[in-house]
């Protein structure tokens, strides 16, 4: 995974952050007010732990191999979260080149600890 300071001189890019397993901002770029950024650092953390549960599920259901969970996307109006381990990106999807998010963020590796174990 390429650092956060590459990753908001990407089109579309408004903030970059990495999150710790309990939540907590481990450090942020980006035009977005601290008290927001912790605050979705807590939301992201929370829902790798769904995410999770969910992928596990959907493993034992269909037979797939879907484990362990390396990230998870929601397009939610004109802006996009996407987040890798415990990395995380917003963007302005009209701008956002989603196929170079996807190499950036997953192509080099994640940079943070892994959410299972393979």
């Amino acid at each position: 995974m390429i650092g956060l300071d590459r990753l908001m001189k990407k089109p579309g890019v408004v903030v970059a952050g990495q999150f710790s397993d309990d939540g907590k901002t481990i450090r942020f770029t980006g035009h977005v007010p601290e008290k927001v950024v912790k605050s979705m650092s807590r939301i992201c953390a929370e829902n790798n732990i769904h995410m999770r549960t969910e992928v596990i599920q959907m493993a034992d259901i269909s037979g797939l191999k879907m484990t362990p969970l390396n990230g998870w996307m929601i397009w939610c109006g004109k802006y996009a979260i996407f987040v890798v381990d415990n990395t995380g990106i917003i963007v302005e999807t009209k701008r956002a080149d989603f196929n170079q998010l996807m190499v950036d963020m997953f192509v080099s590796g994640p940079t943070g600890p892994r959410l299972m174990p393979s």
